[in-house]
């Protein structure tokens, strides 16, 4: 893999690559899995596709999942299988160039993002304490 190649691989295109890598081969799986939606992981796929890192079909079949609780049929998604050049690149690639947060499942980051914002909250009530205190001192 040329150093061009390597340099446009996006840390979004790296999670997609993972998941391929743990199983999870379609647009769909990988959008319930991570904060990406479809529109992204689909444009991941064309970019990898044409990187040579995957190889990707769409079946001509019904697929049947349960999907937040509720039992679907729609039309398979497009499916993706690592290259050669995909592990060689995975095995070189370090991850400390991704954010934490980008490998998340959406129930994660919305757990995160509320503790952060009681946390935030809780900040502001004894920043409000302490001013309050300065002020008497004053």
């Amino acid at each position: 893999m040329t150093e061009e190649e390597f340099e446009e691989i996006r840390d979004k295109d790296h999670v997609v690559l993972k998941h391929i890598e743990k199983g999870l081969d379609d647009v769909q799986k990988i959008t319930a899995e991570t904060t990406l939606e479809n529109h992204h992981v689909s444009y991941c796929f064309e970019k990898l596709e044409d990187l040579g890192l995957i190889t990707v079909e769409k079946p001509d079949k019904m697929v049947e999942r349960v999907i937040d609780g509720q039992k679907r049929v729609f039309q398979h998604p497009k499916e993706a299988k690592l290259t050669g050049k995909a592990h060689r690149y995975l095995e070189q690639s370090e991850p400390e160039s991704m954010t934490e947060y980008e490998d998340l499942s959406h129930r994660e980051v919305v757990e995160r993002v509320k503790t952060v914002e009681d946390e935030l909250e809780e900040l502001k009530g004894s920043f409000r304490l302490f001013k309050k205190q300065i002020q008497k001192k004053i």
